[in-house]
């Protein structure tokens, strides 16, 4: 393993890779160990509500190849859950959305205007934008909203773990959309819901994309501190 990072790098260095190196393989043992480690991520009650299905070599390239034949032919399924809120709902989330769409296809030299090539680009989530590791991950169905926050702490520590040991990853909500052609792939029972993928590998640095840094809300616009000494003195001048 590489030095080290602190937790506060790892932080810091996590970001979506959309291109990996699809021959430098993370051994086994090695995804093995960061899922392990992985799984003493917070869980509300210990209910541990997570289900991971880790793919490599011929059954990695199975499942992409049905998913790609899946989203080319208009077979994409319903989600039991909403990936995003209704646009009109949220002026701000669409304006996010759209920026680092923009930014994104920017740094793969697509044109806003060119179908074709935005399709194609979508269709790369379906081979895990090319890393040799592919991770399912599922929630059991009788949890509700506070238990997809636990499978959340673990997808986020799956990161960190990762951007650790040198690999980097992407969260893929687009296999969501194609859960019954996973759920059939990989022998998933219906009593789990099929929410993302994670791809998992090594970056490929002569690619463009993997330099982007999305943005992020300041801290004093999410969240609102009280009984600070910085609150008292602002009080204590009025």
């Amino acid at each position: 393993m590489p030095s080290q990072l602190t937790v506060s790098q790892a932080v810091d260095k996590r970001s979506s890779i959309r291109g990996f190196l699809r021959d430098r393989v993370p051994s086994e043992t090695d995804v093995r160990e960061l899922l392990s480690l992985a799984l003493r991520a917070p869980s509300g009650g210990n209910t541990q509500p997570w289900h991971l299905y880790v793919v490599a070599g011929e059954a990695r390239d199975a499942l992409c190849k049905k998913a790609r034949e899946s989203a080319m032919s208009g077979e994409s399924t319903s989600t039991d859950f909403a990936i995003y809120p209704d646009p009109e709902a949220s002026d701000a989330y669409m304006a996010r959305r759209r920026k680092l769409g923009y930014d994104v296809y920017n740094l793969m030299g697509i044109g806003r205007k060119d179908k074709a090539a935005r399709m194609a680009a979508m269709l790369q989530n379906f081979d895990f934008f090319g890393a040799p590791i592919g991770i399912i991950v599922t929630v059991d169905r009788i949890v509700d909203k506070n238990g997809w926050g636990h499978v959340g702490s673990l997808l986020q520590t799956i990161c960190l773990l990762a951007a650790e040991r040198g690999m980097a990853t992407c969260l893929q909500e687009a296999w969501g959309t194609l859960g019954d052609t996973v759920r059939t792939d990989l022998s998933i029972p219906d009593t789990e819901v099929v929410w993302c993928g994670i791809a998992l590998g090594y970056a490929d640095p002569s690619q463009p994309v993997n330099s982007l840094r999305a943005d992020r809300e300041p801290l004093a616009s999410v969240a609102r501190f009280a009984g600070f000494p910085s609150q008292n003195e602002s009080k204590s001048k009025l």
